[in-house]
């Protein structure tokens, strides 16, 4: 059974060759439009800037692009250098050997002794529900009364009992479901006709191409360009040296810890496990045979 509901809607349609294409298509022409007019007014902007415009730009992009570049060409040796002598510091740090062992030790101890108590639960659980049965066995008569009556069948609440139909209605179409709605389709096209075509680079193409038409523009930023794309380029080499060596020293001291510390885990780690596994191993067992003991008891004793 097909049950409909209010609220649902199909896909619009925007290319019916009828009425909501021609909206869809509407849209396109008026983001074109718009496209255009945003492009035309950042041309102006651009071709009305002066030579002193073209000196600030100058200055700023080719400060910005000479940091950019020598930031990217100072990191790698500056990561280099940290990560040599973070390394270093990093493996002869006294806390790293005492660090490890007493991790070592907490971690062996914590997974020995769980290790032990499981193992010996099972092993215990076993054990007491033997004698737990047996023992409750011992508590039955040769006559256990008969059997017992469950009272008859029983009415499972179905839907097929007393004509229940589960709570599933069809549901009817109302009249006002299957009115038109054109206009708001139409509303629909157009707006995806419009999304599909605007252009929200348009502003800034045309800015950037009135500034390359601007020769008083151009004069200007090609005259402090190179000068502040040097000064941008020696600070950013300072600048990724100093990023990277900071960031190398902390990886390199990371993995000099690591080495030292995980070397003086192992052997705490051993002996705490061994030594916990016993305890653990011990308390489980008797954990595991009161509860084996208890469920065996019930067991037998259900007679």
């Amino acid at each position: 059974m097909s049950l409909s509901f209010a609220g649902c809607s199909t896909e619009v349609d925007c290319f019916d060759h009828g009425q909501l294409e021609a909206a869809y298509n509407s849209g396109d022409a008026d983001a074109a439009a718009a496209n255009a007019a945003s492009y035309g007014r950042g041309r102006t902007v651009g071709l009305n800037l002066t030579r002193a415009d073209g000196e600030q730009d100058g200055t700023s992009e080719g400060y910005a692009a000479g940091h950019r570049d020598g930031y990217t060409a100072g990191y790698p040796g500056g990561y280099a250098d940290g990560a040599v002598e973070g390394r270093s510091v990093g493996l002869s740090d006294p806390s790293a050997c005492s660090t490890g062992a007493a991790d070592g030790y907490a971690a062996g101890s914590s997974h020995g002794y769980s290790d032990g108590f499981s193992a010996g639960s099972s092993d215990g659980y076993d054990a007491g529900y033997g004698d737990g049965y047996d023992d409750g066995s011992s508590t039955c008569s040769s006559d256990d009364g008969g059997g017992s009556d469950d009272g008859g069948g029983s009415d499972d609440g179905g839907c097929d009992d007393g004509g229940d139909d589960c709570g599933i209605v069809e549901r009817t179409p109302q009249t006002d479901e299957t009115r038109p709605a054109r206009s708001k389709d139409e509303q629909v096209c157009y707006d995806r006709g419009y999304a599909k075509a605007l252009d929200n680079t348009a502003y800034n193409r045309g800015l950037a191409d009135g500034k390359l038409a601007n020769l008083n523009y151009q004069a200007g930023y090609h005259a402090t360009y190179p000068a502040a794309y040097a000064r941008g380029d020696a600070d950013g080499l300072t600048d990724g040296y100093n990023a990277g060596y900071h960031h190398g020293y902390g990886d390199g001291y990371d993995a000099g810890f690591s080495v030292t510390y995980d070397g003086c885990y192992g052997g705490p780690y051993s002996d705490a496990y061994d030594s916990a596994y016993s305890n653990g191993a011990s308390d489980g067992y008797s954990s595991g045979y009161s509860d084996g003991y208890s469920s065996g008891y019930s067991d037998g004793s259900d007679c």
